[in-house]
């Protein structure tokens, strides 16, 4: 009680050490938890700061006379206490409100139920991030920080956003607390939890005119096309991530939504239950579309040009018209993508797709799409069990500029390889490989060869010099590979060797020195605490 003794004290910094033990469980805290009554006698006090200190025992009776307190710090704590009661939450906070000079509060962290009063609408600053028990939030206090709702629109780990929460005793959802925010970015989770359309209307989404990204998602519950219709984005929106939507349906504003969201850039679906969607066309700045889990959609059409295409687990969609005219497409787990609708593709000759990655075990003979991707330059394979497709269909290869092969059903490399002449960059992660096939002598234009976790590797062939464009070669966790020909670094400029153990032991050997001197850079990395950049070993 010695600190009472400080009468002209001004800032405390009492914070709890965090990186000290936690302290054990009420009703017998160490002494550091315990805040003394003297503390009280510090009027002259201006900055507080009791941060982690978990569960503070004592703090109603001793805040209260800290009538010159302008800012102070409770974040991270679980609850307070008096020595005579388990709990005295809301006694503490209601408290904090009567202090007459306090301008600044962070409560940040409080996990525990507490209802915010009325007095907290005259701070300057309030921090509420990670308080995930507020039971009542008054809609004067939430008018004073339109932009960020005091941190909870926001979650600072997990950056998912505002967390909709039964309130009221289960009566109403905390959605309304929504209603004067207008933030850039808005994130609605657990939309289940909200129990009337009334709640949703009431927040007026559609005339928060600020908002340019903005998800809304749902983890279960039932007639999401009710909510969905009143949740209708403003047309600021430009980059609209809906979740977890599980009716059969869509509203009217989304089937229709290139009128009424014209500055739509970037449209993201996940776990959908239509089975259809509405055709794109009329979006005048979409140019980013995202698919992920929507297994009963079958139809989609997309006419508008777009820039960036993914689609995630649609086993059954098939695009009925046409191809979508993306320039970046990646597909996984989607087959009937890769494998239906020759017929109506066939007008689609000028589709620009030029960037090509697939994560699939369908057989590459049966990925019909690439009869339509002429112009493709880059393509990235993932997961195939089976590379062989007949030789009038790598016409689809020609232009191929850059290619990568990932997986561990492979054994060998696909005979149509060696017809990649336009070929400048190979990777392959091919964990069952065993040689480099000789067609690939034919990849004249080859600049840059990354071999990773190639383990039944055992040695690179000398017809790799033969390869005279091939300047950057990169090992990754080749561990069968124990030297390099001396063929195949006489033209290198770039050698990285990663994880590759016995590799690294022979490249430091006098005589191999020698033999590596001409290339300019060369990378050693043993493990991740130790990388060696050097140009010449030491």
């Amino acid at each position: 009680d010695s600190i009472g003794q400080l009468k002209q004290l001004r800032y405390l910094d009492a914070s709890w050490n965090v990186d000290v033990p936690e302290p054990p469980e009420y009703p017998d805290p160490p002494e550091s938890t315990m805040i003394p009554k003297a503390l009280g006698s510090l009027n002259k006090l201006q900055y507080l700061n009791l941060s982690f200190r978990r569960r503070p025992i004592g703090l109603p009776e001793v805040i209260r006379k800290l009538t010159e307190l302008r800012y102070l710090n409770t974040s991270f704590c679980e609850g307070y206490y008096l020595l005579d009661s388990p709990s005295a939450n809301q006694s503490f906070i209601d408290c904090i409100g009567t202090l007459p000079n306090l301008e600044q509060l962070d409560m940040s962290w409080n996990d525990y139920v507490f209802c915010v009063p009325e007095s907290f609408s005259r701070l300057k600053k309030l921090n509420l991030s990670g308080c995930n028990q507020i039971s009542s939030l008054p809609e004067n206090v939430g008018k004073v920080d339109i932009p960020r709702l005091f941190g909870l629109l926001d979650h600072p780990l997990e950056n998912d956003g505002f967390h909709v929460r039964p309130v009221d005793s289960g009566s109403g959802s905390s959605l309304v607390w929504l209603k004067h925010t207008n933030p850039d970015v808005l994130c609605i989770d657990d939309l289940q939890n909200v129990k009337s359309v009334e709640e949703a209307r009431s927040i007026r989404l559609m005339e928060k005119n600020r908002i340019e990204t903005l998800s809304l998602k749902w983890h279960g519950g039932m007639e999401h096309i009710e909510l969905l219709t009143v949740l209708m984005p403003p047309s600021s929106v430009k980059n609209l991530d809906i979740r977890g939507y599980m009716d059969d349906i869509c509203p009217h504003w989304f089937m229709h939504i290139g009128q009424y969201l014209p500055n739509l850039v970037s449209l993201e679906l996940c776990h959908f239950q239509c089975n259809s969607l509405p055709t794109l066309v009329q979006p005048p700045n979409l140019r980013k579309i995202v698919l992920r889990h929507m297994e009963n959609l079958e139809k989609f059409n997309i006419l508008a040009k777009l820039e960036h295409l993914e689609i995630y687990d649609c086993p059954n969609l098939r695009f009925k018209l046409c191809l979508p005219r993306a320039v970046y497409w990646y597909i996984s787990r989607s087959d009937n993508v890769l494998s239906w609708g020759q017929c109506a593709w066939n007008t689609a000759s000028s589709c620009p797709v030029s960037e090509l990655k697939v994560d699939s075990e369908l057989p590459l003979c049966h990925w019909s799409l690439l009869h339509q991707l002429r112009g493709l330059r880059d393509l990235a394979i993932y997961g195939c069990k089976d590379l062989t497709i007949p030789s009038w269909r790598t016409r689809s290869f020609t232009s191929l500029e850059s290619l990568l092969l990932y997986g561990y059903h492979i054994h060998k490399l696909p005979e149509w390889l060696g017809e990649l002449t336009s070929l400048w960059r190979l990777n392959l992660c091919l964990g069952n490989l065993q040689e480099l096939h000789k067609n690939m002598r034919q990849l004249t234009q080859l600049q840059s060869l990354s071999l990773e976790k190639c383990n039944k590797l055992t040695s690179l062939p000398q017809w790799l010099g033969e390869l005279t464009l091939l300047k950057t070669l990169k090992l990754y966790g080749c561990n069968g590979i124990i030297s390099l020909p001396e063929s195949a670094i006489t033209n290198l400029q770039e050698l990285r060797i990663s994880v590759c153990h016995v590799l690294f032991e022979w490249c430091k050997l006098e005589k191999n020195k020698m033999k590596l001197a001409h290339i300019k850079e060369k990378v050693f990395v043993l493990n991740r605490s130790y990388v060696l950049v050097t140009s010449s070993f030491v």
